[in-house]
């Protein structure tokens, strides 16, 4: 008589490698809740408000040297470029150690913005339209009155601030999952806190599986 083996209790069924695939992920219903999806989702929601910082940094250093070279008074840049260097220190600093360990799912993360690099890019266009039709009223006045680089440079940097806010967060987001996947497949010291956690992870409210992502 074959006696079969059972499992030890808790232990998981199927290794970090079967839930990690691709093709796994491909047949699945992209909304169905998984643990690795909440992972990597919320990781990415983490990342992309760091990755803002990064952005966003230049284009504080860009604002003081446009607004001094404008005014002709340093006090501009001599503020907002270390304020931008520090910002973009801070958001790199952190990007690293966020999507280099597990996040704390425990705490409900909420973005409100596209989820997509396509949504970001859209609404930013549909901002930048929106804002050039109302700046475009005042570019005769300003002229006339010799303000007009003023007016177009003030324009620019408002786009770029949005792309620094809204694109950048989103592609980020948009990628969350697949980056996730290849830092798990990477990084060593990642991999194994997953797979840590797949050994003592059960759904604490219904059946959903470790994966797919």
């Amino acid at each position: 008589m074959t006696h079969h083996r059972p499992f030890p209790a808790g232990a998981p069924v199927h290794p970090l490698d079967h839930w990690l695939s691709p093709e796994l992920a491909r047949v699945s219903p992209p909304n169905a809740p998984s643990r690795l999806r909440q992972l990597a989702d919320a990781q990415g929601t983490m990342a992309a408000g760091w990755s803002s910082a990064i952005a966003g940094g230049p284009v504080l250093v860009l604002a003081g040297a446009f607004f001094s070279a404008v005014s002709g008074n340093p006090a501009a840049v001599l503020v907002l470029g270390p304020l931008g260097a520090a910002l973009m220190l801070l958001g790199v600093v952190s990007w690293k150690r966020v999507r280099a360990s597990l996040p704390n799912t425990d705490r409900t993360l909420i973005s409100r913005g596209p989820g997509s690099a396509r949504g970001g890019i859209v609404m930013v266009a549909v901002l930048a339209v929106a804002l050039g039709g109302i700046l475009a009223l005042y570019l005769p006045s300003a002229a006339a009155k010799g303000t007009a680089t003023t007016l177009v440079g003030a324009f620019v940097l408002i786009l770029a601030l949005l792309v620094a806010c809204i694109v950048v967060p989103s592609t980020v987001l948009g990628r969350a999952r697949q980056s996730f996947r290849l830092r798990v497949q990477a990084n060593p010291g990642l991999r194994r806190a997953v797979e840590e956690d797949l050994a003592v992870w059960r759904d604490p409210h219904g059946n959903a599986g470790y994966g797919p992502l």
